[in-house]
């Protein structure tokens, strides 16, 4: 399926959006591109751009972080998107306008917030239930800390905290192997750009 990166904006779709945006749109500028595909549904240059201003990094690894919140929200959609409601979503969205200033509409916001949203609900209630810590793996970290810092604090002053990074990083690893599961499973395509 040929790129829709070659789409640009006709005269009066110009007039239009410089009217919505008070932004002055050159005639030749690439509106929108369809960057990949997952399962049929078009992962936008719009919503990389938005990702890579959130979390920084390269072109590459946001095209790729925006693919696994596609995966992951298609899946978490199935189960938790009844349960949000416009108050949710309307902070969601004014919170990541204050992080990214003005560059981004507010559709491109909303659908942002959306997707973290359900991702996040998922994620409360279907990963972080299956993360266990016993008492004996906090207590051997306190020891390795222990070892290398006579200065650490005691157990019962440290331990919260050391329960939860490593709550933390055995999350991080749950999500890992949900979203490996996901690109095994789910069809994730990339559209070959034209040839001039």
């Amino acid at each position: 399926m040929p790129s829709r990166a070659t789409r640009t904006r006709p005269a009066g779709v110009a007039l239009m959006l410089l009217c919505l945006t008070g932004l002055p749109a050159a005639a030749d500028e690439v509106i929108e591109k369809t960057l990949a595909f997952v399962n049929r549904k078009a992962v936008l240059m719009s919503d990389v751009a938005l990702t890579r201003t959130l979390l920084g990094g390269s072109d590459a690894s946001a095209l790729e972080r925006t693919i696994d919140e596609v995966l992951m929200s298609e899946e978490a959609a199935r189960l938790v998107s009844d349960s949000l409601s416009d108050a949710e979503i309307a902070a969601a969205t004014q919170n990541l306008k204050e992080k990214t200033g003005a560059q981004f509409g507010a559709e491109a916001l909303r659908r942002k917030a959306v997707v973290q949203l359900i991702i996040s609900k998922y994620i409360d209630m279907r990963l972080r239930p299956l993360v266990r810590i016993d008492d004996a793996e906090v207590r051997r970290v306190y020891n390795e800390r222990l070892a290398q810092d006579p200065f650490t604090p005691e157990f019962s002053t440290a331990a919260p905290a050391i329960r939860e990074v490593l709550e933390r990083r055995a999350l991080d690893q749950r999500i890992e192997e949900w979203i490996a599961s996901l690109r095994r499973r789910d069809e994730v395509r990339r559209p070959q750009a034209r040839r001039p």
